[in-house]
C-alpha cells in the first residue's frame, strides 16, 4: 500500500489520508461539475460534500480513538481511505464491555451528528416545500446549501447503520465478538464475527456486479482483506498465550555485575543487558545508554548507569503476557526470572522467532513480517 501523508495531529491522534483520497476528490469534481449549470460551482459543491463527509469519517474514528486512549490503549494513527478510514489501535483484549463501547463510540458520534442537522435540516426542507420522497431526491440533486445538509445527514447515518452490520470488521461485528465473548473463546467469537465478515463481503460482490458499480466489490475486498488479517492475528495471539517466555529466553552468559566496569556490557556486542547480583536481577542496561556512555571514554561502573526500576516475568508466563509488559515498560527487552532467579532475557527479536516458530511449514515464511508489524512486535 502507499505511504499516506500526514493532515494534523487532533488530540494527540496523528490523522493521515492516502494518496487514493485523490481519485476520490476528481471523481467528485468530475461528478459534479456534470450535475450543476455551471461546472465551477458543481466541482466546489463537491469539494465541499467530500470534506464535510471525510470530517464524519475523521470523527467517526476519533471517538473510537479517544474512547481506547481512556481505557489504556495506544492508538497510532488514523488513515482516510475514499472507502472509509482505518484506525491503528494497539492489539490487545479488552474485557467484552469495553470493547463493545470502543466499537460503540464511532457510530453513535455519526448519530449525534445526524440528530444535530435534523432541526436545521427539516426546516431548510419545510421551507424549500420539500415533503415527498421525490422532493428530497431532487433536493439532493442539487448544488445548494440544502442539498449540502441533505447529503452530509444522509452520510452519518449511512455510516452508522452500515458500521453497525454485526458482521467483522464492521464495528457491529466487534460488538458481536464482544458479546459471544461473553459464552464462550475470543477465538470462536473471532471466527464466528469473521465468517459473517466473509457473507457480507460476498454479497457486496454480487450486488457490484450486478448493479455494476466498482465501489462495492472494491470495498469487498477491502473487508475480506481486514477480516482475514484480524483471523491470523487472534490466531497468533492465542498461540502465542499458550507458549511459556521461559522456552524463547536466551542466558545471555548471565548478563552483568553492577560493580563491573560499563565496557564489559559490550562483551557481546551492544544490546540490553540484565544487571545481576546474587543471581537476582537488580536492574537492566539498555543499548543506548551503554553506547552513549562508552563512547564519552567515561569508565564508569555499571551500578552507575544501570535503570534500578526493573520488570521481570516468570518462565512460566506466557509470551503474549511477556510482550504486553515489554509494552508497557517502553522498552525492547525484558529479564525472565525462576523462583526470583535470573535465567535469561526475552527481546523483541525473540518475539519475531516466536512467530516465526509458530508459522513454520503453514504459510511463506517472508509473510511474518506483515502480520507482526501489524500485530505491533516489531517496527515499534
Amino acid at each position: 500500500m502507499a505511504r499516506s501523508f500526514r493532515i494534523g495531529n487532533i488530540g494527540g491522534v496523528e490523522v493521515r489520508a492516502h494518496p487514493t483520497v485523490a481519485i476520490a476528490l476528481l471523481w467528485v469534481f468530475w461528478h459534479w461539475s456534470r450535475q450543476a449549470h455551471d461546472p465551477y460551482v458543481g466541482a466546489l459543491f463537491g469539494g465541499f460534500l467530500l470534506l464535510a463527509i471525510f470530517v464524519s469519517v475523521a470523527g467517526h474514528e476519533l471517538a473510537h480513538s479517544f474512547l481506547a486512549r481512556r481505557y489504556g490503549l495506544e492508538v497510532r494513527d488514523i488513515t482516510l481511505l475514499p472507502i472509509g478510514g482505518v484506525t491503528r489501535i494497539e492489539q490487545f483484549p479488552l474485557p467484552p464491555r469495553r470493547e463493545a463501547m470502543v466499537a460503540l463510540a464511532g457510530p453513535v458520534l455519526n448519530l449525534v451528528v445526524a440528530a444535530g442537522l435534523t432541526p436545521v435540516l427539516l426546516s431548510a426542507l419545510l421551507w424549500r416545500g420539500a415533503r415527498s420522497p421525490l422532493d428530497l431526491l431532487l433536493v439532493a440533486r442539487e448544488t445548494s446549501p440544502s442539498s449540502l445538509l441533505l447529503l452530509v445527514w444522509l452520510a452519518n447515518v449511512l455510516l452508522a447503520l452500515f458500521n453497525l452490520l454485526p458482521a467483522f470488521p464492521m464495528d457491529g461485528g466487534r460488538v458481536l465478538r464482544a458479546w459471544l465473548s461473553w459464552m464462550s473463546d475470543r477465538l470462536v467469537a473471532t471466527r464466528i464475527a469473521v465468517s459473517l465478515g466473509y457473507l457480507l463481503a460476498l454479497a457486496l460482490l454480487v450486488a457490484g456486479i450486478v448493479l455494476r458499480d466498482l465501489m462495492l466489490p472494491l470495498l469487498a475486498l477491502f473487508l475480506l482483506g481486514a477480516a482475514t488479517v484480524e483471523t491470523r492475528l487472534i490466531e497468533l495471539e492465542d498461540a502465542m498465550r499458550r507458549l511459556p517466555v521461559g522456552q524463547f529466553a536466551v542466558w545471555d552468559m548471565g548478563g552483568v555485575g553492577p560493580d563491573q566496569e560499563l565496557s564489559y556490557a559490550l562483551r557481546g556486542g551492544p544490546r540490553d543487558v540484565a544487571v545481576v547480583s546474587g543471581g537476582r536481577v537488580v536492574g537492566m542496561l539498555w543499548r543506548e545508554d551503554i553506547l552513549r556512555n562508552v563512547r564519552s571514554g567515561d569508565n564508569r561502573l555499571v551500578r552507575e548507569v544501570m535503570d534500578p526500576t526493573v520488570v521481570t516475568v516468570d518462565v512460566d508466563t506466557s509470551v503474549y503476557d511477556a510482550h504486553q509488559r515489554m509494552l508497557a515498560s517502553g522498552h525492547p527487552s525484558i529479564p525472565v526470572v525462576e523462583n526470583g532467579r535470573y535465567r535469561g532475557i526475552f527481546t523483541a527479536d525473540r518475539l519475531v522467532h516466536v512467530y516465526r516458530y509458530l508459522q513454520e511449514g503453514r504459510r511463506p515464511r517472508a509473510r511474518y513480517l506483515v502480520v507482526a508489524e501489524a500485530l505491533g512486535l516489531i517496527g515499534r
